[in-house]
């Protein structure tokens, strides 16, 4: 893959929550795409040692202002101590890419972006110093994008994920334009579908005993215990809704230190 060059361009930091905004042209999207930006002191400064790197997919009608707006990631970096986070706007495009849609290519962007990130920062460059996380349509991309790419992403974590995805075909309109209305094409872009491809891969996932992606979680859950995979997962009192992120994001952000603790990431 062709890593773009252009430099980062960084806005001021949005008040005190110590993000900034990145912008940079994407190759695949052909377009200036912008992500939020956590820096630890010396993430950027040649020579210093590597620094694990967590990523942080928004979910559908969100963007990665919003997600520092109404999530406030800020208030729980400290639970990652040296980490450097990136929030990407991935727009509607379900963070996977489309057979039915061109230009929607929302995985390949991801990985473009990673490498960008890895070029430009003080990164340590192994999976088990990058973690993918994500809610609704981030976590699931999250799951995704950490099974069909196990080489890059050493943990992964969802809350309020729509892990299988085919309990919503062909009735959810956005996924019937981007899969088109053959159950195939959902099946081969569904996390349940991939457990065995996420083994060896630190997981954790949530949701709430009223959320409509309740019944997708278990499932995930079961096809994990089918090819005995390790992992955590936890049910809250709550909806399928933005509050409930904002109450258990510190437990995903803990969750993925403790992954890069056992990686033996410096911190």
């Amino acid at each position: 893959m062709q890593q773009s060059q252009r430099p980062p361009a960084q806005a001021d930091r949005w008040g005190e929550s110590g993000f900034r905004e990145m912008r940079w042209q994407s190759r695949v999207l052909s377009k200036q795409m912008r992500s939020a930006l956590y820096l630890p002191p010396g993430a950027d400064q040649p020579g210093k040692r590597g620094f694990a790197t967590l990523f942080l997919l928004h979910g559908s009608g969100h963007t990665h202002r919003s997600v520092l707006s109404e999530v406030s990631p800020q208030d729980h970096v400290g639970l990652l101590h040296d980490t450097i986070v990136v929030i990407p706007d991935g727009d509607q495009g379900w963070w996977l890419d489309s057979p039915a849609v061109q230009h929607s290519q929302y995985a390949q962007y991801v990985l473009e972006l990673v490498e960008w990130v890895d070029g430009h920062f003080a990164t340590a460059r192994h999976r088990g110093a990058r973690g993918i996380c994500g809610f609704s349509m981030g976590g699931y991309g999250a799951m995704s994008l950490a099974a069909q790419h196990s080489a890059l992403f050493g943990s992964a974590s969802s809350l309020i994920g729509t892990l299988d995805i085919v309990q919503m075909f062909p009735d959810y309109h956005r996924l019937r334009v981007l899969l088109g209305g053959e159950i195939e094409a959902w099946h081969a872009a569904n996390p349940a579908c991939h457990a065995p491809k996420l083994a060896g891969t630190a997981l954790f996932f949530c949701t709430a005993e009223r959320a409509f992606d309740l019944p997708q979680n278990k499932a995930f859950a079961r096809a994990l215990e089918h090819h005995a995979i390790p992992f955590t997962f936890k049910t809250y009192r709550g909806e399928h809704d933005t509050e409930f992120v904002r109450q258990h994001l510190d437990e995903c952000l803990a969750f993925h230190r403790r992954a890069f603790d056992h990686a033996q990431v410096p911190s």
